[in-house]
């Protein structure tokens, strides 16, 4: 991040969903990994795996909180006033 502490932002994002056949421990495990690589504003790169479940999870949460913005936009709240640029 740069030093004015400005919040980074997500430039692009490469994903794939990869698929663990077997393991050292497990002969069969088939397990659904997504995988995601997030290109940041400042050209860094952020890599994230996580399981099939704990994405659904986090999808979830994420278009959850895009609804509660939108709510809180369309009442014209003093909050949004106050925090957006």
């Amino acid at each position: 991040m740069s030093e004015n502490n400005s919040i980074n932002t997500i430039k692009d994002i490469f994903w794939r969903i990869n698929i663990i056949i077997s393991s050292r421990d497990l002969s069969r495990v088939l397990e659904p990994i997504v995988y995601m690589e997030l290109l940041m504003a400042d050209d860094t790169v952020e890599c994230l795996e996580v399981p099939l479940a704990k994405f659904h999870a986090l999808r979830q949460n994420v278009a959850l909180l895009l609804k509660e913005i939108e709510i809180v936009k369309n009442k014209g709240s003093n909050i949004m006033r106050i925090i957006a640029p």
